[in-house]
């Protein structure tokens, strides 16, 4: 349901929160990729550059809100990201995500049942 660039920022915004600098060593991204994550959420106004330092690591932004102030939709809209609710909710993604994954797979089916009954012919 979620775009692996949207995952990506999520895990991006938490490693910035717990000052892990590893830069998400799960998600391999090249340096424009990694730019244009660190562009976007600024824009978005969820993380800042910090003084002195030069972007392009993790270890060079803070974010703008405590992370229990960011929601699921900032990250969307900053990322210009949509969401994929064409296919169910997959259990590597419940594996993967655990906490959140719930709510999302409820918000995929849900999304899921309306548009299934939305025909074409009402068009």
């Amino acid at each position: 349901m979620l775009s692996k660039r949207t995952q990506t920022a999520i895990s991006v915004l938490y490693d910035i929160s717990s000052g892990n600098a590893l830069q998400s060593v799960n998600f391999l991204l090249s340096k424009g990729e990694w730019k244009e994550l660190f562009d976007k959420l600024e824009k978005g106004r969820l993380i800042r550059l910090l003084p002195n330092k030069e972007s392009g690591s993790l270890s060079s932004y803070e974010l703008c809100h405590p992370l229990t102030n960011i929601s699921l939709l900032d990250i969307l809209e900053a990322m210009d990201d949509p969401i994929r609710c064409n296919t169910p909710t997959s259990e590597t993604f419940y594996v993967r995500h655990s906490q959140m994954a719930k709510k999302i797979g409820v918000l995929n089916q849900v999304a899921r049942t309306f548009l299934a009954e939305i025909k074409v012919s009402d068009w």
